[in-house]
């Protein structure tokens, strides 16, 4: 891997199929335009007599069956809410299986708020572990203040380390946390979020989007251990954070 970009080209290379099966052609409608811009393939079919919303049936490029969810958890992400990290395990939105079943699929035309949403998803599993160490790349200082209450509760939450990204001159401080900065264009360019899962490599898990367009992202999430560890080397080699 040379580059942030070559991350978001692999998972590219990986087209998914995604069935929706519901006797609501609105749901099925709309679904189909949610994913049109995504590196999948949506198909409807029509299930005559059933009640419930419906289900979704996932499959990988080769056409085996990679997994089922109700329709009813695809608004976590549609039209997410925004939780800080501390408070996902509490609310009565099960986001997990969705974000599982969507793994390495590729997402476009996400807005910040939905971007926040997916990042929530990552910090929250980082919280629960308080271990290891979270790379977070807020591309702009303006982001980062954003959040900066969040980032004060992760420098208190025992073992836990995190280094953040931007392409700005930072000014600020919160807490020990590391702040590196960089003119590389990708720093500029992508949000990312990786956790090395401490000892447990079953808990990493990572996202990395580029901004097409001015608050408009395009990329993808994933619990490959080998993926996400690949992804932190390259940070590390590259930018050198030492958290």
């Amino acid at each position: 891997m040379n580059s942030l970009a070559d991350a978001l080209e692999r998972v590219e290379k990986r087209r998914k199929h995604l069935e929706i099966c519901t006797a609501d052609a609105a749901v099925a409608t709309e679904l189909q335009r949610q994913f049109a811009t995504r590196n999948v393939d949506v198909e409807h079919t029509p299930v005559a007599g059933f009640d419930e919303p419906g289900f979704a049936i996932v499959r990988g490029a080769d056409g085996g069956f990679a997994g089922a969810l109700g329709l009813d958890q695809f608004g976590a992400v549609l039209s997410p809410e925004r939780h800080p990290p501390w408070e996902l395990g509490t609310t009565d939105v099960d986001t997990s299986s969705l974000f599982d079943f969507l793994e390495q699929t590729l997402f476009a035309s996400y807005d910040r708020r939905q971007m926040i949403a997916a990042t929530r998803e990552i910090e929250e599993r980082a919280w629960r572990l308080g271990d290891g160490t979270l790379y977070v790349g807020f591309q702009r200082e303006s982001a980062l203040l954003e959040q900066a209450d969040v980032y004060e509760r992760f420098d208190d939450r025992d073992d836990l380390a995190v280094a953040v990204f931007i392409a700005d001159e930072w000014s600020g401080q919160i807490g020990d946390i590391s702040v590196v900065e960089s003119q590389a264009a990708e720093i500029g360019q992508f949000w990312f979020v990786l956790f090395d899962g401490a000892e447990n490599r079953d808990q990493s898990c990572g996202l990395l989007a580029a901004e097409r367009r001015p608050g408009e992202y395009y990329g993808f999430w994933t619990y490959d251990s080998e993926f996400v560890s690949e992804l932190i080397a390259y940070l590390e080699s590259t930018y050198d954070p030492n958290p």
